[in-house]
């Protein structure tokens, strides 16, 4: 059995872990709250107290984590993934972080004799609880395959688009139409506000229009008509943008 080092159970790491379990992997996580590792361990999986824990003696370590210093710190920091690390390990990076950070953890990595895969997903948490993500992949394409049956357990759109900082570099490419989409989905519900000389309720209107946008951005659970933006999108859009 494979045994897979999960480091980051937030929003996303914690279902797609949670599917890693459900495909029969021996995945032991590590995240700084230890309710999120409790809730692991209750879906079968085994709690790690430290990133040296999750990592030490597992054949993959995954890592989903907010951003790039978060990923640096735990995969080269003084006590983090490549100091307990060995020779023929894989360690794959599905945060979504700039090329460049991805390629200075391969560099880093490969003097530990440790394989990197950047492997950054798209679908949200939705596509995380339903093991539906699309992954998008850089490194080596026999690590890419030697990692594919970790990446069934948890997406369906799986590709490897090229050498260290590719999967990053498609990923940033990704959420620019996301942007775009999310602005135009905006403008479309402003520009449907009834004017006082039309009868038809914006919601009606909207059900009009949405089946044939054919936008998995308009679909109802992926926006909010709250006044705060979701976070953790904005966010991951945010670093995007700076790495663009």
């Amino acid at each position: 059995m494979t045994t897979i080092g999960f480091i980051g159970l937030g929003i996303m790491g914690a279902p797609m872990a949670a599917n890693l379990v459900d495909a029969g992997f021996d995945v032991v996580g590590y995240n700084r709250s230890p309710d999120k590792v409790d809730a692991l361990v209750a879906h079968g999986g085994r709690g790690a107290g430290s990133v040296a824990e999750a990592a030490k003696g597992s054949d993959v370590v995954v890592t989903m984590l907010p951003d790039a210093p978060d990923v640096l710190e735990v995969v080269t920091g003084r006590d983090g993934v490549l100091a307990h690390s060995h020779p023929g390990q894989l360690l794959i990076d599905m945060s979504t972080i700039g090329p460049e950070a991805s390629c200075a953890i391969a560099e880093a990595a490969s003097r530990f004799d440790v394989r990197v895969l950047d492997a950054p997903v798209s679908g949200g948490e939705a596509g995380a609880v339903e093991g539906r993500l699309s992954i998008m992949v850089g490194g080596a394409t026999v690590d890419f395959e030697a990692a594919r049956h970790v990446f069934v357990a948890m997406g369906t759109t799986i590709v490897h688009v090229g050498p260290h900082g590719a999967g990053q570099t498609v990923k940033a490419a990704n959420q620019l139409i996301v942007a775009g989409n999310i602005q135009l989905l905006a403008e479309a519900i402003v520009f449907l506000e009834p004017p006082a000389w039309t009868s038809v309720p914006p919601s009606s209107s909207w059900r009009e229009v949405s089946p044939a946008a054919r936008s998995w951005i308009a679909r109802p659970r992926t926006w909010s008509t709250g006044t705060s933006p979701p976070a953790s999108g904005l966010r991951c859009t945010t670093r995007t943008w700076g790495s663009s």
